[in-house]
Formats: C-alpha cells, sequence, structure tokens
C-alpha cells in the first residue's frame, strides 16, 4: 500500500504536532501496516520541520509554498494527477481535501466549522466567510472519503447531524499527549491556608478568541477577590483573534489596571508550558468550542485540580473529574470556583484520577489506530 499524507494546509501547530509525532511512531512499525511507501504532501517549510527517514518521501510542489489563490487553484486541477501517480490511498490531515481521487480519509480537526453560534459572536464578515469556505471544503471531502476520523464522539454525533455521512466507515481516534506534561498530585488544602500575600493561583493556558471567554475568567476572580477570596489568575496563550485580545485588555485594565492579581503572559513556547502548570495551585479552562481539548489534557496530565467549562467535549474527557460551570456566566464560574476551593480532598481525588486517566492516551496508540484504519479502508475499497 502506497500511503500518501496530505498537509497541504497545514499551518503550525496541533496540526504539525500530530503528524511528527504519528510519523515517528510509524517508522518502527511500518511493516504491520501493509505500507510499502509513505508520501508526504506539504509546504517545505512544513516538510523541513518533520524528521528525515527513507520511508518518509517528503513532496511539494510549487504551489503548495505560494498563496492561498495558487495553493488552491493547483489542488483543483492539477493534485489528483500528482497524487495518482504516486499513491494507492490518501490521508487527508485536515479534513479538506477537494479532489475527486480515492480512496480518501479524512479526518474531523475544527468544530469551528459547524457551531455556528460562534459565528456570529465573531461578528467580521470575513471571518466568517473563511469559516464557510472551510465547511464547504469539509463537506465535500467527506462526502468523497471512504473513510472519516472523529478526535471525540462529540465531534462524531455533530458531524453526522450536519452532514450526511452515516454511511461512511468512521473511526474516533483521540490524539496523545508529550510526557513532558506529566506531574504529581500536590497534598490539597483548605482555602484558609492561603492568604491575599500567599495567594491561590489558577492558571488558564488558552489563545485568546471569542470563544475561550479569558474576560469572563478574569471577571469572576475579581468578584471573589472582593469575597474575601485569596485568588490570582494567570493567563498564558497569543491572541489569535485582535477584538478579543482587545476585549481581554480592556477588562484587566478596568479591574486590575495596576496587574496587582491578574498576570497576563500572553504567548509561551510549546515547551515551557509544562512550567506553567508546575507553579499553579489550580487550574481554569474555559473554552466552549473543542473537538478534542488538549490543553485540557494536557491540564488534566499536570496532576494539577482542574475548574472546567460544561461544555461537550470538555465533560467527555475529563469526566467526573472536575469542578463545571457555563463558561459565559460569571456567576456560574464563581459558584463553580467556590465549590472547588471549598473541597481540598476532593480536588484532590479527581486530579488523581486524572492521572490515571490520562495514561490511556499515547502517540504510539494514535498512531497505531490511524495506521490500522487507513490499512482498513484501503482493503475494504479494493
Amino acid at each position: 500500500m502506497r500511503l500518501g499524507i496530505d498537509a497541504s494546509n497545514i499551518g503550525g501547530g496541533g496540526g504539525i504536532t500530530h503528524l511528527k509525532e504519528i510519523l515517528k511512531a510509524l517508522t518502527v512499525t511500518i511493516n504491520q501496516f501493509g505500507i510499502t511507501e509513505l508520501i508526504v504532501f506539504s509546504s517545505q517549510k512544513i516538510l523541513n520541520e518533520l524528521t528525515d527517514d527513507k520511508i518518509i518521501k517528503k513532496t511539494t510542489f510549487p504551489e503548495f509554498n505560494q498563496g492561498l489563490i495558487q495553493r488552491v487553484k493547483f489542488q483543483l486541477l492539477s493534485y489528483d494527477k500528482e497524487i495518482k501517480k504516486r499513491c494507492d490511498i490518501l490521508f487527508s490531515l485536515t479534513g479538506d481535501y477537494i479532489g475527486k481521487f480515492q480512496p480518501v480519509v479524512g479526518m474531523s480537526r475544527n468544530m469551528l466549522l459547524y457551531e455556528r453560534n460562534i459565528w456570529h459572536e465573531i461578528k467580521k464578515p470575513k471571518e466568517i466567510l473563511r469559516f464557510w469556505l472551510n465547511f464547504k471544503k469539509q463537506q465535500r471531502c467527506f462526502k468523497n472519503a471512504s473513510g472519516i476520523i472523529f478526535l471525540s464522539d462529540y465531534a462524531r454525533q455533530y458531524s453526522n447531524n450536519v452532514l450526511a455521512i452515516n454511511s461512511k466507515q468512521q473511526k474516533i481516534i483521540h490524539h496523545g499527549l508529550s510526557p513532558q506534561f506529566n506531574g504529581d498530585v500536590q497534598l490539597q488544602k483548605e482555602i484558609t491556608s492561603y492568604s491575599f500575600n500567599k495567594p491561590f493561583n489558577f492558571l488558564y493556558v488558552s489563545t485568546v478568541h471569542v470563544y475561550k471567554n479569558q474576560w469572563h475568567i478574569v471577571r469572576a476572580i475579581s468578584n471573589l477577590r472582593k469575597k474575601g477570596y485569596p485568588v490570582t489568575l494567570t493567563l498564558v496563550g497569543g491572541v489569535i483573534f485582535k477584538p478579543a485580545g482587545e476585549l481581554l485588555r480592556k477588562t484587566i485594565e478596568e479591574l486590575d489596571p495596576e496587574n496587582q492579581f491578574i498576570k497576563n503572559k500572553g504567548h509561551i513556547p510549546y515547551t515551557q508550558i509544562s512550567e506553567q502548570y508546575r507553579k499553579a495551585s489550580g487550574i481554569i479552562f474555559a473554552s466552549n468550542c473543542e473537538n478534542m481539548p488538549n490543553i485540557l489534557m494536557e491540564s488534566m496530565a499536570s496532576g494539577v485540580p482542574i475548574v472546567c467549562s460544561n461544555k461537550q467535549p470538555m465533560p467527555e474527557f475529563l469526566k467526573d473529574n472536575g469542578f463545571y460551570f457555563n463558561p459565559k456566566d460569571v456567576v456560574s464560574i464563581e459558584n463553580a470556583i467556590i465549590t472547588f476551593l471549598s473541597k481540598p480532598k476532593e480536588r484532590e481525588v479527581m486530579a488523581q484520577n486524572n492521572l490515571k486517566e490520562i495514561k490511556n492516551y499515547s502517540w504510539d496508540k494514535t498512531a497505531k489506530e490511524t495506521f490500522g484504519f487507513l490499512s482498513e479502508v484501503y482493503l475494504n475499497h479494493k
């Protein structure tokens, strides 16, 4: 089986991490899946990040290194011919392959393409148009696909309700987790053990967008301090949507102009984020749109107890091992944090349970399930 991986639309972030990790695991067990050749199609920038290996053929085209229009034109008019020369099956890593080559396996990665209520919050026609075009590309990809990979049951159910894809071969395959985030559960203390000089520090790691809700967390922390709770908040993550970044800035400026209890660190390199988890007393995760919440998984691995958004798929992964709130409701956030602070023994048990649960997630497992599924789809297609 000559397997092609279409990574032509990957820009970085979680997509490149996923690709690098499953390829690293595959090189050890490639014969197990009947793969005789593996070709990765992408820009030169992405290919340069992949480890050199004689098993992997890195392939690019001039259009993959140019602008969006040139890339899409090539994908529509010329890409199929190049795939047919080299491949027996294609894995669309971003689930947006728009050609006619078959068999194809697509992957669902981005729930922003489906959850239109967030489009209404964005209020930027250009941004909404981008989501709509990407949705149409995924719709076309999944319609032509022989198989589809989902990262969560929530994404699978949502996509099946929106698209007529129930007849397709489908499989839920979770992402793995880097061992750098593994931590130990610390003894959990009563809130009376803390003071405004030595506060209980919450950490929220996430990029800044309308569905991440950092400003609601800032307001909840401010309100709790006024009620006498010695809590602070550290924010880690760069701004990926300017209006959301501006709203966060204004909220911090209004409630904590001297930065006494809100520390906004902005973007921190991925390799340094685990250090922030180790410094935290508690973790907050307040997103209301995820496919598989990688940051929540990292939080679970850290051994630090969690207060979390009640929006799916967060409960699918965190289960009963967190204190939940409505991420759009400041009072709900406050109440969840108060309950969290009042139950040190319960949060310690939850953190211990999370360490057990997170052992089910590894990149080796992800790779084996992914390439096993691709092989299965290929044999069924034949």
